[in-house]
């Protein structure tokens, strides 16, 4: 039997704003639930190909959806980014596929690279489909970045990328983020879109009642700076 008693699978795209915007709502989780919430993520493809809209100002329209998100979910964009990556920007799958490549070496630190990847894709003005980027921000949070690129190029990466292409059809996810949340008995509840913690909180008193607590929260300078140390050495 695992040790955790829920987990939280984010079906995800390193450019999806909403996704962005559900950072905190799972590091809040972490912190209140700890040990006992295992949240892992899943890439669904959020674009293959740009020019399959037909649409010569999709990108402003994507600009300006990740200004009119932003004002709503209050995580920082810069979406300047799209105009400046007009003539090269063709999908969101490389940089899904290099999540995977960081995933095939080591769980713990790609989730801190889907983070990286989502702070600069979204308010760094990074171009993070290319892959320049992605090797520097696998440097940046202590990847090796020789095993990184290797996954790229032999395509392990890519073909574990579309292997979690095949789940989310499977469970007919066509949307982003969603979040299959499940208890160790194996029972499931499928959530589609941005949610509130208190969403969660009561599907996980659903499905583990009494099993699962938490842990009050204060806000004194110490529990603060344990949280930030938190962030920079595990997040």
């Amino acid at each position: 039997m695992s040790d955790y008693i829920i987990e939280v699978v984010q079906y995800t795209d390193p450019y999806c704003t909403w996704c962005w915007a559900a950072e905190p709502i799972l590091r809040k989780l972490k912190e209140v639930y700890g040990d006992q919430i295992k949240i892992t993520f899943k890439v669904g493809g959020l674009v293959k190909d740009i020019d399959d809209y037909n649409d010569p100002e999709i990108l402003d329209w994507i600009a300006n959806h990740w200004l009119d998100a932003s004002k709503k979910h209050g995580m920082p964009v810069d979406p300047t980014v799209w105009q400046d990556m007009k003539g090269e920007y063709r999908s969101t799958y490389p940089a899904s596929i290099a999540y995977k490549a960081a995933q095939l070496q080591n769980p713990e630190l790609a989730n801190k690279y889907l983070r990286r990847l989502r702070e600069a894709g979204a308010a760094e003005h990074r171009f993070i489909h290319r892959r320049e980027v992605q090797i520097e921000l696998a440097r940046e949070i202590g990847l090796d970045v020789t095993k990184f690129v290797e996954s790229l190029d032999n395509k392990s990466a890519e073909q574990a990328f579309y292997e979690d292409i095949l789940e989310c059809r499977s469970l007919g996810i066509n949307a982003f983020p969603t979040f299959l949340i499940q208890n160790r008995q194996g029972k499931t509840v499928l959530l589609g879109g941005h949610r509130g913690f208190d969403t969660f909180e009561k599907i996980f008193k659903d499905l583990a009642g009494d099993e699962i607590g938490k842990r009050t929260l204060e806000a004194t300078s110490e529990t603060i700076l344990a949280f930030v140390n938190y962030l920079t050495l595990k997040q």
